[in-house]
């Protein structure tokens, strides 16, 4: 396995490749390991020159710096403008590997030929990876499907052997499709059977021949006590309505829970054993998970039953690799149901759990981009955590230094399955007895029926389709006596007293129905293990249209199962605007369930549809239908998920990620051994955490407070012991004004501030206490005066429109922060704001900035970089110890600067740079903290090394 970089020994690196480029060629190198650090940014590349004596050799113009002693990947591309030709796509390899040793190292390549000559030479190999390029997984690597249901029948036969199938689910095997994932990778499934109901007694030898009989299915059954609870309780009347937008106050007047217990519909733990089961069981699931998992493996967590097992089995001691909290396996979730408003998400009982537990994972998916989008609102609201845009066309939530990618996937049904029971015998049998129950409806002449199958909740909005119906009936009498409507209500015993009042309902309706208009309705109750696939076939076959009127709806696969039946012979979907079928089938007729005069002429429309028409419509969703079957679904979410290590490259068999933790020890070491040390530390995120009192204090210069009210005893000691070193210079490089940052660390008159990121800098004093530091301004020549003139009234128009934000006036330079705002409102006029001052601002030489939670005007020529720049140069001794740490993008510029001294430096063979991030994320830092109580740990025990003040 390739070691970490530890000990901050750095190597340069001298690049020399032969490449016959043609003209407008030029050649770059790009880093995928954490050599890529001392590059402009994960993902690029750094630029290569020559000249007309050189050529066709290409150089670097600078030496690269990376980690020494660890293995390094990195490739040539060809680029001629928008095109470019790299090894990658020349040899089935993730790049060249150099593991460098010395000091200075310089390296000798032919482009496309990976053998290396000349002086320098070092061995060199090919990194691997556990995914092919496809995305799917390779190698010895195993997937695990967890699931609350595991998707098998389980059942005794007639001599009480128990027996085992494949259910009618999107997640179980399909044997004979070639579609699987099982047939390209070793995959396994975990859940309960029974559903957890326990509607039977299951003792223990029935329990030991359940596994056995499931084994050889690659299904692994989870047999928990907390199970029943769990999933009748908080899954079923907590979970399911609020999922489906019921707030906790229609629960109460609308009796979704419990009618005889009036509390419980208000109180959601009020019975006690809802959460504290719903806990149990995902602690259930995440320890029989450990027992199974090596490194390398994949776990899909699937749906609201488990959503807290990936932040269980992410936290937990046997899942991390080694101390420094490297996964030993990845985690995708992937939910089945909506997800509500974040408004209405706070009103359930331990969201913010729900919430955390989520992030645990890799990857969360969503079959609808609502879904997708009240998930996000939810973490930024709730949890103020982050999301952005991520190379590859994915959306990302910031956590805990991580990027959890989140993602929409679509999921069809199995075009072949579905095609060879159509014909088979079963379907026939029910399509007969399908006919004889119609033709007494029929009477005289055939009818045109319109079919309908949901869950016999109120959430299934059958009742409004009723009456829909009757209204239909009523205003468009020339289709009385002509029309039947089909409709099947499935029982499945979750929710009883909601099922049983819905089906009172149901059954008066139907009956009105059919006493004004004989035989118009056919309803039928049936408990929905009996609603098999030729059952549904038969429906589908006789139906002219579908209707489907939820009031709230997840991903229904019935819609798409009838457009493929209905192939040769078009009928018409009626979707609910509710309803994920809505969004993913084009061709459907969109209604809404709450207006029924509209879904009555809706169902006008579409009984007296042109055929032209139908055949239109149909074959607008055919192609999607058809191409979308679980087994291609569950590839493209494998794929998201091998994106997001894409996203920070891998290198070597052992899978080590780019950024390396920093070892304590190691930098301890570093730091006495050390004659010369500089300590280059960002504030907000980095000594104190980023949160709403920052905010106030640093962003809108609300200065009550003293560095003690923000900084930790342990962080406040740490900064005064290292500033006090005679031997170690710190400085803190900062976005927040002069006058905060003096206000909350001039009392430690030996610790050097850079303030707006580089535009003021005060030196450390010689003295140990002065009431006054002067300050240097760095204003690129920018005219102030002016740019404020031009700026300051766009900034109060937004400020004014746009509570919560303010206008901060810097000497020098000017901001607008919305730390406060409505996080979404907020960013819209950010984004408003960015156009209009760029556009305003033209003729000047400054750049606009935008920040977490701030738009900043700064000189186009300024950032963190070009301060840390002005600190090295003013030093009388150039340091043998460089320590460089920050959370946010601006920090990354500083890492430049200190790889750009570095490699302009004269070369030392035990000089020592530690460039750290905080938070486990691509950055150009070789080393990451978690937090910043990981960096108050760093600077403690860097204090504890160092010299007493004289």
């Amino acid at each position: 396995m390739p070691k970490k970089p530890v000990d901050g020994l750095y190597s340069k690196l001298h690049l020399r490749v032969t490449a016959r480029t043609q003209l407008g060629q030029t050649v770059f190198v790009t880093g995928s390991s954490s050599g890529d650090r001392a590059l402009e940014g994960r993902g690029e590349a750094l630029e290569m020159v020559t000249s007309p004596g050189e050529w066709p050799v290409w150089r670097t113009k600078k030496p690269v710096i990376v980690a020494r002693g660890v293995p390094h990947c990195y490739e040539y591309q060809l680029r001629s403008g928008d095109d470019v030709d790299g090894e990658s796509s020349l040899a089935d390899a993730a790049g060249r590997v150099v593991t460098p040793d010395v000091a200075e190292l310089e390296l000798n390549d032919v482009f496309g030929t990976f053998e290396r000559f000349g002086p320098g030479d070092r061995t060199s190999s090919f990194a691997s990876s556990r995914y092919d390029s496809r995305g799917e997984l390779a190698g010895r690597s195993r997937l695990h499907i967890v699931c609350y249901h595991l998707p098998v029948r389980v059942w005794k036969d007639d001599e009480g052997q128990w027996r085992a199938g494949w259910g009618d689910s999107l997640i179980a095997r399909s044997p004979g499709e070639g579609q699987s994932v099982a047939d390209a990778v070793e995959t396994w499934w975990l859940g309960t059977v029974h559903g957890g109901l326990n509607r039977r007694k299951l003792t223990f030898a029935d329990e030991t021949a359940i596994r056995r009989v499931l084994e050889p299915m690659h299904c692994i059954p989870i047999f928990s006590v907390h199970s029943k609870d769990a999933y009748l309780n908080y899954c079923k009347k907590v979970l399911w309505p609020s999922f489906h937008n019921v707030t906790v106050l229609d629960q109460s007047c609308a009796c979704w829970q419990d009618p005889s217990n009036p509390s419980r519909t208000w109180d959601q733990e009020a019975d006690g054993a809802g959460w504290d089961a719903y806990e149990a069981l995902n602690l259930d699931f995440r320890d029989a998970l450990l027992e199974r998992l090596d490194e390398g493996d994949t776990v899909w967590v699937h749906d609201y039953h488990l959503m807290l097992l990936p932040s269980l089995l992410a936290s937990s001691a046997m899942f991390k690799q080694d101390a420094f909290t490297k996964r030993k396996a990845r985690i995708v979730f992937f939910l089945h149901i909506p997800f509500p408003t974040s408004q209405l998400f706070c009103s359930i009982a331990h969201g913010s759990r729900l919430l955390t537990g989520l992030v645990g994972a890799d990857v969360v998916g969503f079959h609808a981009f609502d879904h997708a989008r009240h998930f996000l609102n939810a973490c930024k609201r709730l949890m103020g955590m982050p999301h952005k845009s991520v190379q590859g066309g994915v959306t990302g939530v910031e956590y805990e230094g991580r990027t959890v990618m989140v993602v929409v996937r679509h999921v069809s049904v199995e075009p072949g399955k579905i095609l060879r029971a159509l014909g088979g015998d079963a379907t026939l049998r029910e399509i007969e007895a399908l006919d004889l129950t119609l033709q007494p409806l029929m009477a005289k002449k055939p009818k045109v029926v319109l079919a309908g199958v949901d869950s016999c909740q109120r959430l299934s909005g059958v009742a409004l389709k009723l009456l829909a119906f009757e209204r239909f009936l009523s205003e468009y009498p020339q289709w009385r006596g002509r029309v039947v409507l089909v409709q099947y209500a499935l029982l499945d015993g979750t929710r009883v007293e909601d099922e049983a009042r819905t089906s009172g309902e149901l059954r008066k309706l139907a009956a009105r129905i059919n006493g004004q208009c004989a035989g118009a309705v056919e309803y039928r109750e049936m408990p929905s293990s009996r609603l098999t696939l030729p059952v549904r076939l038969a429906l589908w076959s006789r139906a002219d249209a579908l209707i489907g009127t939820a009031i709230r709806e997840g991903h229904n696969l019935a819609p798409f199962e009838y457009a493929l039946v209905r192939e040769k012979n078009p009928g018409v979907t009626l979707a609910s605007e509710f309803s994920a079928t809505a969004s993913l089938m084009s061709g459907a007729l969109t209604i809404n369930p709450f207006d029924p005069p509209s879904v009555a002429a809706a169902l006008d429309a579409a009984l007296s549809m042109s055929a032209q028409e139908r055949r239109d419509r149909l074959d607008r969703d055919l192609p999607y239908v058809k191409s979308r079957p679980s087994g291609q679904w569950t590839k493209e979410i494998l794929h998201d998920m091998n994106v997001v290590h894409q996203q920070k490259r891998v290198y070597g068999d052992g899978g080590e990620d780019l950024v390396a933790p920093l070892d304590h020890g190691a930098l301890k070491s570093a730091y006495a051994k050390a004659k010369r040390r500089l300590l280059l530390l960002d504030f907000g995120g980095t000594l104190v955490p980023k949160g709403d009192y920052i905010t106030k204090v640093l962003k809108t210069q609300q200065i009550g407070v003293t560095t003690l009210d923000l900084l930790d005893e342990r962080a406040a000691k740490a900064l005064e012991a290292l500033s006090n070193d005679p031997r170690t210079t710190v400085y803190v490089v900062s976005g927040a004004t002069m006058h905060a940052l003096h206000a909350l660390l001039g009392c430690y008159p030996k610790l050097g501030l850079a303030a707006a990121n580089g535009l003021c800098t005060t030196k450390p004093s010689l003295k140990t206490y002065e009431t006054t530091r002067r300050c240097g301004v760095a204003d690129y020549g920018t005219d102030w005066d002016a740019v404020k003139a031009a700026a300051l009234p766009i900034l109060r128009r937004h400020a004014a429109r746009t509570n919560g934000s303010s206008v901060l006036s810097r000497d020098p330079g000017v901001a607008w922060s919305y730390y406060r705002a409505d996080p979404e409102w907020g960013r819209i006029q950010a984004v408003q704001l960015i156009g209009d001052l760029e556009a305003v601002l033209k003729p000047y030489d400054v750049s606009v900035v935008h920040l977490d939670g701030m738009i900043e005007v700064v000189p186009g020529r300024m950032h963190k970089g070009n301060v840390v720049k002005h600190i090295l140069n003013t030093l009388d001794e150039p340091p043998d110890f460089l320590f460089a740490c920050g959370d946010s993008k601006t920090d990354e510029k500083m890492f430049s600067s200190v790889y750009s001294h570095l490699a302009d430096a004269p070369t030392a063979e035990h000089n020592q740079a530690y460039t750290v991030t905080v938070g486990k994320k691509a950055s150009k830092a070789l080393f990451y903290l978690n937090d910043h109580a990981h960096v108050i740990d760093a600077l403690a025990k860097l204090a504890s090394a160092c010299e007493p003040a004289s």
